[in-house]
């Protein structure tokens, strides 16, 4: 076996005790289970002919709402490739997971291998894989973007490294469209690693990103102030000042599937792991030992991150208001994760000899396993639940859509719910199972078609009449009425589309369009994905006209 081969083949191997709940039948229980109904509403949005996909038609109680204008869209996207190619809306979600899994394990390999080599690339792989903040991101909230924003933090690590601006740039503009929550503070520390390793990565590397992305990251900016975000992502239960992270819960935590609680009782582990936080402490004392600098760096990246997710850090919370929306202090456990691994795979660049390197892989692998294997796995399995139920109507416009409802446009009607949290004024019976009523007047329908960000109705009345859909209102929505571009009203509980039609025989149109911010973050991000492709293909022309 190759030499490049065989590491990559004992993660793929020893990766499997991480990766065994996704071969049981059905499903399991965890916190954000929106997966497969996101998917199955980009799949119905991209049928009907909708890129980038911005609108789906179920989701907030089936009044719609630009959920990917907002929210990374890229793991469904993935989704949607298995989809595509013949997998059920579950079985593709599980894939996607898997490949979040196997996927960082690898990453981290590629990254630690540059620095500490093979034997330290395996170690740091694993302890990356067997993270405990990784397998509560996979098995207990079921945070299916940010499980896959593992995947990309190594990579970024490794080609700014490697000085490969353009593909650090790229994986930049990966990871924001995975998790922006993850990106925007992973920005200070890979900052900081370029201006120590290859500061000029920095003057390409943001600028590819920000360009590639600007289709995403420019209305969600400038659109979020149409939305409820504000008032329930920063406020109520998901304010920052609730969820910090006690000290004592990093060195051990009860394993729990509840919520995160304010105090030093959760109802879910926020545990960094002894073995993560002991083999850290080491790899620092070798790397003062031997004036190994990455150790000492990757230490301090370390601290920085256990730091920001205890109240000690309040006050840098308390004055950058972006960091805010990332609503957890805990999240900051995916970077501990990242540079604890990287530690523990440090250690192996001070073993010289192969058979003691060996060794210590064995008994770090062991001990890894002991602690860490038995948090693994989910809940509860859900053996019989199927594809279908988890994408039936009264599954995505009531239980689902009860979960998540922040990009609804501000305006609609809300109440304080018996948690104290802000909700949606609706009840189950009050969801429309019609596309649109006549509020007042006459309409006979000849002709109706409605596809996830449009509509077509022809039809004729006699003395004028008022419509109204079940749509609700956000910037873009454009109606016509006979070609003509029409105004209408949303001055409603739901702030649903209305429209008023004279007499005689109408045809109506709607369409969410896009607006000029959309439009010109869609320009950037096409053209900077053709200056790429202009950059990639030069070189390759130019060696074909010297074989000519």
């Amino acid at each position: 076996m190759k030499k490049a081969v065989w590491p990559l083949v004992i993660i793929i191997i020893l990766s499997f005790w991480a990766l065994r709940p996704l071969f049981a039948p059905g499903f399991f229980a965890f916190h954000d289970d929106q997966q497969i109904t996101r998917l199955f509403e980009l799949d119905r949005a991209l049928r009907a002919g909708q890129f980038p996909v911005r609108w789906v038609e179920n989701l907030g109680f089936g009044l719609g709402y630009p959920l990917f204008n907002f929210y990374p869209p890229l793991v469904y996207y993935l989704g949607e490739v298995f989809h595509l190619i013949g997998f059920n809306f579950l079985d593709s979600i599980k894939l996607v997971w898997a490949v979040a899994i196997l996927g960082s394990g690898l990453a981290m390999y590629f990254l630690a291998k540059e620095f500490f080599g093979r034997w330290g690339g395996i170690a740091a792989a694993l302890f990356y894989v067997y993270a405990p903040y990784h397998t509560v991101d996979a098995y207990v909230r079921g945070a299916l973007s940010e499980l896959f924003a593992f995947v990309w933090l190594p990579l970024i690590l490794l080609f700014s490294y490697k000085k490969k601006t353009v593909l650090t740039g790229l994986c930049l503009a990966l990871l924001m469209l995975t998790h922006n929550l993850t990106f925007l503070p992973f920005l200070g520390f890979y900052a900081i690693w370029a201006l120590v390793l290859d500061k000029k990565s920095l003057l390409v590397s943001i600028p590819v990103c920000f360009a590639l992305t600007a289709f995403f990251w420019m209305p969600a900016l400038y659109e979020k102030q149409f939305t409820l975000v504000d008032q329930i992502l920063t406020k109520d239960l998901a304010a920052y000042s609730l969820h910090f992270v006690c000290p004592n819960q990093l060195w051990d935590s009860a394993w729990g599937f509840g919520a995160s609680l304010p105090g030093c009782i959760d109802g879910m582990p926020f545990k960094l792991g002894k073995l993560h936080l002991i083999v850290s402490g080491l790899a620092l004392a070798a790397g003062l030992l031997k004036r190994y600098k990455i150790s000492v760096l990757l230490f301090l990246f370390f601290v920085l991150s256990v730091f920001m997710t205890t109240e000690y850090s309040r006050f840098i919370w308390d004055v950058i208001p972006p960091l805010w929306y990332i609503q957890f202090p805990w999240r900051f456990l995916i970077f501990s994760s990242l540079f604890s691994s990287l530690l523990a795979g440090s250690i192996f660049i001070f073993i010289k000899n192969r058979f003691l390197s060996g060794f210590v892989l064995v008994v770090l692998v062991g001990l890894l396993f002991w602690t860490n294997l038995k948090l693994f796995q989910p809940r509860e399995y859900l053996p019989r639940v199927t594809s279908d139920q988890l994408t039936s109507d009264r599954e995505i416009k009531w239980r689902v859509s009860s979960t998540s409802f922040e990009y609804l446009p501000k305006g609609i009607a809300t109440k304080i719910q018996e948690n104290g949290t802000t909700g949606v004024d609706i009840t189950q019976s009050q969801i429309s199972k019609l596309k649109y009523q006549i509020i007042s007047g006459d309409f006979g329908v000849n002709q109706q078609n409605f596809q996830p960000d449009r509509f077509r109705l022809t039809g004729a009345s006699l003395q004028g009449a008022t419509l109204q859909f079940w749509i609700t209102n956000f910037p873009g929505w454009k109606v016509w009425v006979d070609a003509a571009l029409a105004p209408f009203t949303d001055d409603n509980k739901y702030k649903l589309i209305t429209v008023t039609i004279p007499p005689g025989n109408h045809e109506i149109m709607g369409k969410f369009t896009d607006t000029p911010t959309r439009m010109a973050g869609n320009f950037i991000s096409i053209a900077a994905v053709g200056l790429l492709l202009l950059f990639a293909i030069k070189p390759m022309y130019g060696k074909f006209n010297t074989k000519v």
